[in-house]
C-alpha cells in the first residue's frame, strides 16, 4: 500500500485478465472530499492513483501534512457498516497481538466507516513498505520462490496471533473464503445445499446457471475425499485471501521479507489448513491462462509446485505441518474457491446484472476449476503437498 504512486489506466483486473470496463466508477475528487472530511481530513491532494482490483473502488490520495491515504468504496450490498465493524474488529485485535497490519481510521461519528446512500467507506494509511504486486493481475504467482516462502512464513504468523479471535462465521456474507457451509454436522453436501438455498437472491442466481444437484454431483468426489478432513476441523479465523498483492514487503531486492497485510474483506472463521488451501489456491495455478488440448474436456493450467514446496516450507518455520495437516491442505485445495465462487455468480447475475460472466463464472470458476483437480495435472499437484520435500531457496 505504499511506493511512488502513478495514476492507472480506467480498466481493472479480473479473473479473467485485464478488463477495459469496471465494475464500479472510481472515486471523483469531489466525492473524496466530501467522504475525507467526515475522517477529519478536510485537505487532501488531487487522487494519484485508482487501484485496479475488482469488487470495490480504491483511490490512493495525500493530507496537508504529506501523510498518504487509502480510501475504500463498497456497494452496501457487499460490505455495509456491519460487515466493515466485523472486519475492522478483527484487523484491531491482530493489531492488538502485534501484527503489522493497516488500521483502518476513525470518522468523526466515532465509527471506523461511512454510508452515503447505496455506499460505504472506509479509509487506511498507507504502510511503510513496498507494494510489489500492486500492477500485477490478482491471483498471479509469486515473483519468486523466496516470496513463496516468506509468504507462507507470514501467513503462519498471521494464524497464530489469530488463534485467540472467537468472533462468529460471516459466512453469510457475500464474496467471503468460508469453509463453515462445508462443516456442517450432516456432511458438506447438505451445508452447501442449505447455505445457497438459505440465501434467496444466492439460490436464484446459481439456478439460473444450473441446477443445484448438478453443483453437488461434480462435487461429490472432492467431499468424499475431503470426508475426513472435514470431520476433524478446527474452526479459527484466517485471512481469507493472501496473495502478493495483500503484503507489503520491505528489504534489498531478491532478499524482501512481508512487513504487512491488509485486506481482510474476504476474512472468516475458517480453519488453518483450508486458509493453506485459499491461499495455494490463488497463487500456485494460473486460472486466467487456461490452456485447452480436446473438446469437452477441463483445460490445463500452468502450475507453481515448486513455490507451493516453497510456501510450505516459509509456514513451517512457524508451525511444523503434520502429515495430516498436509493431507488436509490437499483434501481442502479442490474445495477452496466453492462458497466463493457460488457467492460471486450472485455478485455478476444478482448486483451487477452481467450474466455472461455469471455463467463464465459457473462453468470455468465453480465447475471447472473443480474438475480439474480430477486430472493428472490436478492429482499431480495435490501429491506434491503431501509429500514433503525439502525447499532449496
Amino acid at each position: 500500500m505504499s511506493g511512488r504512486p502513478k495514476l492507472t489506466s480506467p480498466g481493472q483486473f479480473g479473473l479473467w485478465g485485464r478488463e477495459i470496463k469496471r465494475d464500479w466508477p472510481l472515486i471523483t475528487q469531489d466525492e473524496a472530499a466530501l467522504v475525507l472530511a467526515a475522517f477529519d481530513l478536510p485537505d487532501i491532494t488531487p487522487i494519484e492513483w485508482h487501484s485496479a482490483r475488482p469488487f470495490s473502488a480504491v483511490s490512493r490520495l495525500s493530507d496537508c501534512d504529506g501523510k498518504n491515504w487509502f480510501l475504500k468504496r463498497h456497494h452496501r450490498f457487499l460490505r455495509d457498516e456491519s460487515a466493515l465493524a466485523e472486519e475492522h474488529d478483527l484487523i484491531a485485535h491482530l493489531a492488538g497481538q502485534g501484527l503489522s497490519v493497516a488500521c483502518p481510521l476513525e470518522a468523526s461519528s466515532g465509527k471506523t466507516s461511512l454510508s452515503l446512500g447505496e455506499w460505504c467507506y472506509e479509509c487506511f494509511p498507507a504502510l511503510g513498505g513496498n507494494d510489489l504486486y500492486r500492477d500485477r493481475l490478482s491471483w498471479e504467482p509469486y515473483l519468486t520462490r523466496h516470496h513463496a516462502q516468506e509468504a507462507g512464513y507470514a501467513l503462519a504468523c498471521l494464524h497464530k496471533k489469530a488463534q485467540s479471535w472467537n468472533a462468529p462465521s460471516r459466512s453469510t456474507r457475500p464474496l467471503v473464503s468460508s469453509v463453515i457451509p462445508l462443516l456442517d454436522r450432516h456432511g458438506p453436501e447438505t451445508g452447501l445445499k442449505d447455505w445457497i438455498e438459505d440465501n434467496p437472491a444466492l439460490r436464484q442466481s446459481v439456478e439460473i446457471q444450473g441446477n443445484i444437484d448438478d453443483i453437488l454431483a461434480t462435487l461429490k468426489p472432492l467431499f468424499r475425499n475431503a470426508a475426513a478432513s472435514l470431520a476433524r476441523a478446527e474452526p479459527q479465523w484466517g485471512h481469507g485471501d493472501w496473495y502478493g498483492s495483500n503484503l507489503i514487503w520491505q528489504g534489498p531486492s531478491g532478499k524482501e521479507t512481508v512487513s504487512a497485510v491488509f485486506d481482510f474483506s474476504m476474512a472468516d472463521k475458517t480453519t488453518r489448513c483450508f486458509d493453506i488451501a485459499v491461499a495455494l489456491e490463488r497463487s500456485m495455478i494460473d486460472w486466467m491462462k487456461p490452456r485447452h488440448t480436446l473438446a469437452h474436456s477441463p483445460p490445463f493450467f500452468r502450475t507453481e509446485p515448486e513455490q507451493i514446496v516453497a510456501f510450505l516450507a516459509g509456514y513451517e518455520r512457524s508451525h511444523p505441518l503434520t502429515m495430516q495437516e498436509r493431507e488436509d491442505i490437499a483434501a481442502f485445495l479442490p474445495l477452496a474457491h466453492v462458497t466463493f465462487a457460488c457467492s460471486e455468480i450472485w455478485y455478476y447475475q444478482a448486483l451487477l446484472n452481467a450474466p455472461e460472466l455469471a455463467k463464465t463464472t459457473y462453468e470455468t470458476y465453480l465447475l471447472g476449476h473443480a474438475q480439474w483437480f480430477g486430472t493428472a495435472e490436478g492429482k499431480s499437484l495435490l501429491s506434491r503437498i503431501v509429500t514433503p520435500e525439502r525447499a532449496d531457496i
